[in-house]
């Protein structure tokens, strides 16, 4: 089978200092995969390198088995804020750069659960309905992949877990292939198939049940156990 996302990374350099080197990973269509690793580790360049922002690497990302050189609709990318346009509506914003979809636009609402709210502007959100917005323009183009960024660290302990819940809801409804980055390993053991730990080489956790299990489900635990371990052992913390 093709691999939804394919990325290898032979070098990846800010001057003289090496950012990421023979980096690979491949991610199955429909999966949800989480990428953690120590402050710095170069996470957030892996994802502009997969979104088709950052260019000036040795090495390629397909999608589909076709080369990315530069973003397109295929591939969405949302950012640890919700980066919302103040002038514009939640509508708007959704299709910026596009031409509107009234009805889709509503449908996205809905499924993120902002129904009737297209016309709020962004300082009449909370940062939790910012975020929701940002995930629906996220998925406004049809993209066959999603690439998030830290998306809900910005926001409190409860509000997190709901934005969680809706993205394993609008990622199956869509049938979109993930990569979230993020700090927190209950996130990742809660939301993904697998958990790849960034370092000098990728290092890969399975995750029991598959993606969206219970919170609290002990059977995560070893895995947990494991991951931090080797983040100690990164001195990650």
């Amino acid at each position: 089978m093709t691999a939804a996302l394919d990325i290898a990374i032979a070098d990846k350099r800010h001057g003289e200092r090496a950012i990421l080197r023979e980096v690979r990973l491949a991610l199955q269509p429909g999966e949800i995969v989480s990428l953690v690793g120590a402050s710095g580790c170069g996470k957030s360049t892996l994802l502009s390198i997969a979104a088709g922002l950052d260019t000036a690497y040795r090495g390629r990302v397909l999608l589909d088995g076709a080369e990315v050189h530069s973003p397109v609709d295929g591939i969405g990318l949302i950012f640890q804020e919700p980066r919302l346009f103040p002038w514009l509506t939640a509508a708007q914003n959704i299709a910026f750069g596009e031409s509107i979809d009234l009805a889709r636009v509503a449908a996205l609402l809905d499924e993120v659960g902002l129904e009737g709210r297209g016309n709020a502007l962004p300082h009449q959100l909370s940062g939790g309905q910012a975020q929701r917005v940002a995930l629906a323009r996220g998925l406004y183009r049809q993209p066959r992949v999603l690439l998030l960024d830290e998306p809900f660290s910005a926001v409190d302990a409860f509000t997190r877990m709901q934005l969680q819940d809706v993205l394993l809801k609008v990622a199956r409804e869509h049938a979109v292939t993930v990569l979230l980055v993020t700090h927190d390993i209950d996130e990742a053991l809660y939301l993904s198939e697998r958990v790849l730990l960034l370092g000098e080489v990728v290092q890969e956790f399975s995750v029991p049940g598959g993606s969206g299990r219970r919170r609290g489900d002990l059977a995560g635990a070893a895995v947990k156990g494991a991951i931090l371990d080797r983040l100690q052992a990164l001195h990650a913390f």
